[in-house]
């Protein structure tokens, strides 16, 4: 046996060494396995609600702003008003907006919780808007049955299902001409909208699970006067950004001086959206990375088994002349290749759980180079910072008492 071993040597002499061990190696490597899938697979995800995010605030189109109740920043995300449901928004102040130089259109927007009901079939979790008819022009979609509510019809208890609430409730069967009860209130369906082929990833936030009410006739029913979103569209040619100052200026003229509302453009969401996905990524990422620490301690833990194992075997090639800093590399070699396998065994598991997310669910994650690059690079890291005590614990031992030992 040779006590020196050049840069080539180590890895076929580690590999050695573990595969003589080769269940013990397998259970040591589970926690990395584990980690590295978890942290993958959960990054995966967010990536893909963010690409999701992205197309669906760009449905609308480029040349929109949108009005939203109290003040929110990217700084300060969450926005308390809208997490209670208040409003100090009005009718009034879409008005007011229209009035704006540059602005083509301000069209208001009331959610209405309690899904609608067809007989003893419920649409439970679809979702409900009231707005005007001139939210057709601004989101334009075809029409199955029927056609949209029109100005004329404001104030009339009418509706219109969205593909998959008209399911729900009806089936195939058709749907114009027939009741929907929203929150104990009658509406008449005129309109059935075209399938959304998106296939959102948010289910029943999708286009597929809307129902559109008029406005004055929901506000009416519902005896509230809160409208919860302005959304504005520019002139064509106008850019959206250009149109804050003066729909703000236009909307504190509106509310006696006081700014409790937000102007927002579709970059301004997706940041907002962004900074919550990535903190929640962040916090997700790091649970998930305790598995990784777990690994890396019973990485060192076995390596600190093995060398006291192979004890006699060092004073052998310390014996035949091999230095300190050969043991070290030998040990060291041995840890990172344990945790780079168990790596590579976590990314091949979260490529699987993917797949399946994809197949099976509406979630569609995106595994992207970077996170596969990051998640090979951490193994790699937690094999060489546990295999390192190990490493120079057996570098250090004495070749005549390792001999000796028995």
């Amino acid at each position: 046996m040779r006590g020196h071993l050049a840069w080539c040597d180590y890895l076929p002499v580690a590999w050695r060494a573990l595969l003589d061990h080769r269940l013990r190696s397998l259970l040591t490597m589970l926690g990395v396995i584990i980690g590295v899938a978890s942290v993958l697979l959960l990054i995966s995800i967010v990536q893909g609600v963010k690409t999701e995010v992205t197309r669906q605030i760009e449905q609308f189109g480029a040349n929109l702003l949108f009005v939203v109740p109290g003040r929110i920043a990217a700084t300060q995300p969450f926005n308390p008003m809208s997490i209670l449901g208040l409003s100090t928004l009005t009718r009034e102040d879409a008005r007011a907006v229209e009035r704006v130089p540059g602005v083509k259109r301000a069209v208001p927007i009331m959610f209405i919780a309690g899904g609608a009901r067809n007989g003893n079939r419920w649409a439970a979790t679809a979702i409900v808007l009231a707005t005007e008819s001139t939210w057709q022009q601004i989101r334009s979609t075809p029409l199955a049955e029927g056609r949209f509510f029109t100005p004329q019809e404001e104030a009339e208890r009418v509706c219109v299902l969205a593909h998959g609430v008209k399911q729900e409730l009806f089936d195939d069967a058709p749907a114009v001409g027939k009741r929907v009860v929203v929150n104990r209130v009658p509406f008449r369906v005129v309109g059935v909208l075209q399938p959304d082929e998106s296939n959102s990833i948010f289910g029943n936030v999708g286009w597929n699970h809307l129902i559109f009410l008029p406005l004055a006739a929901a506000q009416q029913a519902m005896r509230s006067e809160q409208i919860h979103r302005i959304v504005i569209q520019a002139v064509p040619g106008v850019h959206p950004e250009s149109l804050i100052g003066r729909v703000k200026t236009s909307m504190r003229q509106s509310h006696l001086g006081n700014e409790d509302f937000s102007v927002l453009t579709q970059k301004d969401l997706l940041q907002l959206i962004y900074t919550v996905l990535n903190l929640l990524q962040i916090a997700l990422a790091g649970i998930s990375g305790i598995s990784l620490i777990v690994g890396g301690v019973g990485i060192m833990n076995i390596m600190l088994v093995s060398v006291t194992e192979r004890t006699r075997e060092i004073g052998i090639r310390k014996a035949a002349g091999a230095r300190q800093r050969d043991i070290f590399w030998q040990f060291l070699t041995e840890a990172v290749i344990l945790s780079l396998t168990g790596g590579v065994l976590g990314i091949l598991l979260a490529t699987v759980a993917v797949e399946a997310f994809r197949r099976t669910t509406m979630l569609k994650p995106q595994m992207t180079p970077g996170a596969i690059a990051l998640a090979f690079g951490v193994s790699v890291l937690v094999g060489i910072i546990f295999g390192v005590a190990p490493a120079i614990r057996a570098a250090r031992k004495e070749p005549i008492e390792a001999l000796r030992y028995e």
